[in-house]
Order: structure tokens, then sequence, then C-alpha cells
């Protein structure tokens, strides 16, 4: 059984790169790539590897779905620039017959009420646009140790008159170590294509390889993150040709210096968090995240600020958990971002 599940993995794995191999530029759906969860959001954006029983995680990463989330509800909202919503909702379910973790779950972007108008700035009304992404996803423990995943994701775009869809999948390979408290994942993200298109032209999924590491430390109650993000290219620095000479004093041009040049490409793939888990049953955590990538394109020359950084907590009372995180953007602000979550299955009383 365990052959050929992890058989179909490798099959799998091969056919989501042929459908990434598409020419073209542009990249469609980008709300995909927007936080599912404030614990995620807290820890730099990509906390992907360690095995959390979060269905924030497991919507990014299916691979992190356990048997221990089995009737687990999730809602997640952020509160995003401009008056715009990004919300997920989610449902975790074990079927012990097949021995599969399942998920369900709808993420989405309201972009709310936007202003029409004609080429000279003339007011002609309002319009509304959203997008959408339903999705299903299923674990399956392939090894005492070793854990696959699959989600299926069908998208729906709605931009005033235009509309698009598409299909992708998530696709993780999860590695724990329980004597030495560490994981590591391997994920293929927002493989896919268009179904539809908003006129003749095809455009490319978001699509990115991402590799995450965790561990928790053995005399403290902590866990770090280390995750590298976009590793299907090492150039990922914002294309903007009056940015990449600068000018000093007397006007001269000066161009980065390699080694510089080279290492700040390599930290911009770079995303670290740390959680820290207080008492006995872990009801109360504190967590900072770092993404570098943030940091560096959304920063201001000359300006000092925190963008890149974020920070949260996470609280448990009664059979309830609240997270809260707030992620620093730009000099102009942040977004923050709340989620509720429990377990259906702690409210059925247990027969004798």
């Amino acid at each position: 059984m365990g052959k050929r599940y992890y058989g179909c993995s490798i099959v799998f794995l091969i056919f989501i790169q042929s459908l990434c191999s598409q020419t073209g530029g542009r990249q469609i759906f980008q709300f995909l790539n927007l936080s599912s969860g404030a614990r995620i959001a807290a820890l730099g954006g990509m906390p992907i590897a360690w095995r959390a029983n979060d269905p924030g995680i497991a919507f990014y990463n299916p691979s992190t779905l356990t048997k221990e989330m089995s009737g687990k509800i999730y809602f997640a909202h952020q509160f995003y620039f401009a008056d715009i919503s990004n919300g997920h909702a989610a449902y975790s379910y074990h079927a012990a017959k097949p021995d599969l973790n399942f998920q369900l779950g709808v993420h989405y972007i309201n972009h709310g009420d936007l202003n029409r108008t004609d080429v000279y700035g003339n007011s002609q009304g309002s319009f509304k646009a959203k997008e959408t992404d339903f999705y299903i996803g299923a674990s399956k423990i392939i090894k005492e140790r070793l854990s696959v995943g699959l989600n299926l994701q069908m998208i729906f775009s709605n931009l005033d008159g235009y509309t698009s869809s598409g299909m992708a999948f998530n696709s993780g390979v999860n590695y724990f170590n329980p004597e030495k408290n560490y994981s590591l994942t391997l994920l293929f993200k927002n493989a896919g294509f268009q179904l539809s298109k908003y006129n003749n032209e095809s455009e490319n999924l978001p699509f990115e390889i991402q590799l995450g590491f965790a561990k928790k430390l053995k005399h403290l109650p902590l866990i770090y993150h280390i995750s590298l993000q976009h590793l299907e290219k090492w150039n990922v620095r914002y294309d903007d040709p009056d940015l990449n000479d600068n000018s000093n004093l007397f006007g001269d041009v000066t161009k980065d210096k390699p080694f510089e040049k080279a290492l700040g490409t390599m930290l911009r793939h770079v995303v670290i968090g740390a959680e820290l888990n207080v008492g006995k049953k872990e009801n109360f955590s504190l967590r900072l995240g770092y993404n570098h990538l943030r940091k560096s394109d959304l920063s201001v020359t000359d300006y000092r600020s925190f963008s890149g950084l974020s920070a949260g907590f996470g609280i448990k009372i009664y059979k309830f958990k609240f997270d809260y995180s707030y992620a620093v953007y730009h000099l102009a602000g942040g977004t923050s971002q709340i989620t509720i979550s429990t377990n259906l299955n702690s409210f059925v009383k247990k027969e004798l």
C-alpha cells in the first residue's frame, strides 16, 4: 500500500512539472498566496513544515493533515488594505477505513466596491470584484514518519464583467522525527491551469516550490521555522530598471557588488519564524516572523521601517482557539488577521 502511494506521488510531481512549464510572464489568481490564517501570518507567511494540527497550514501543505485534526472547524479573516477582505473556512475529517485525512474549505478575497471611471477620470458608478477558491485535500501516512498530501482547487474570479476560472493543485511531502522533534517538507504550490480566460490571452498560475524545516527545542517550549520560497527560480528581485543602478553624490552610476547582489537575492528566498508555547497544554502562544522578500520589495529607500516583520499570539479558552496576527508590509501600514477554531468532536460525550 505504501509503495503504491509513493509511486502515485512521484507520478503526480512529474505531472505538475509539465503543467507549470507554460510560456508567458503574467500570473493570475494571486490571492492564492494570501495568508490563510493568523498563525501563518504571524510566523512570516509560510511555516509549512510543522504538523501543528492547523487547517490554515493544511490549505497550503496538505501533507500536514493529521488524524488528530478530525472534526476541526476553522474560520479566518484578514483585514487587508483598502477595505479588501480575505477569508478562509475549513473542516477536517479522518476516514478510518481508507485511513485518509480530508479537508474541505473555501478561500476567498472580496475587493469590495470599486470606482468606475472613464479615461478622463469622471466617475461612472461602481463595480464589484471577488475571487473564490473551493478546495478538497487529502493526506496519507505512507511510512511511519512520512506523509504525502494533495489539494485539488477550483478557482472562480469575477472582476466586474470579466470572469475566469481555473484548476490548481498543492502537493507536499512531509517527514517528522518524533525523537529529535524536527520536521522537513517539500511543497509544490499552485500548479495548474486556466479553464476559462478573461479574454483570449492565457495566463499562468502563481506556481511555487517551497522547502521547509521546523524544530522544537528540547529544554524550551519553542519551535523555530526556516522556510525557502520560490525555489523554482533564483532571481526574485522586483524587476525595476530604476532600482538596478544607484547614483553617488557626484551623479556617477554605481552598481551593486556581485557578492552583495547574490547575498541579497539568496536572502529573499528565506522566511524565518519562532513560536513560544506556554503551559503544559500549550494554551497560550507567542509568535514572531520575518520575510526578507517582503522587506526588500516594500521598504522605502532612506526610511527605516519594520517592513517584513510579523507578530501575533494564540490563546485557548474553553474549547475554542483564538489567534491574532499583525504583519508589517510598508510604511503605510500592515494587515491584521484573526482566526477562530474548535473541534466539534470535543462537544460530543464519549461513551463509557
